[in-house]
């Protein structure tokens, strides 16, 4: 196969996901390419590397992009924060330790999802290291009095849309 061909195989893998594309002149730090834990650096996906790494489920990167002044609070897909990413695919250990790092509580994405919708309705093994990460966001939130009225994504959609939210 020509130069060329594999290329074209290689950027078909790189865009559904199945490899990254190589690091060139990158040093490592730690076992870490720079550009892994660069805070200003965008993932394959085009947005801000702290969420391919959130994806990556690197709870070590995502420290270290932090430490380098990366975005807590960066918007992703639908405007969602680290955060709530995680939640959203109830990756909980890593949505505990980025509320550990100061992840805002109360953030909302263009969906309408929150903290505390997403944690009260997330379903996970009982006895699992994933149950005590949401535990502990549960707890967190309960200590806020977050989990208090719980607002569906249609009526946060509708808030935001007429300036009601957050809620007071």
């Amino acid at each position: 196969m020509s130069g060329g061909g594999s290329r074209l195989i290689f950027a078909a893998l790189m865009a559904a996901g199945l490899v990254m594309a190589p690091l060139a002149g990158c040093k490592e730090t730690d076992g870490m390419a720079a550009a892994e834990t660069n805070p200003k650096a965008e993932g394959p996906d085009g947005l801000p590397i702290i969420f391919w790494t959130i994806k990556q489920n690197d709870q070590k990167k995502v420290g270290a992009i932090l430490d380098a002044g990366g975005d807590i609070e960066a918007k992703g897909y639908h405007k969602a924060t680290p955060i709530l990413a995680a939640a959203i695919v109830d990756n909980w250990e890593m949505a505990a330790f980025l509320m550990k790092r100061g992840a805002r509580l109360d953030a909302v994405d263009g969906r309408g999802f929150t903290l505390p919708y997403l944690a009260a309705q997330a379903k996970v093994a009982e006895g699992s290291p994933t149950a005590a990460a949401l535990q502990e966001v549960r707890v967190a939130l309960n200590d806020r009095a977050m989990l208090e009225k719980i607002y569906p994504p249609l009526e946060v959609r509708q808030m935001l849309k007429e300036g009601r939210w957050p809620p007071q």
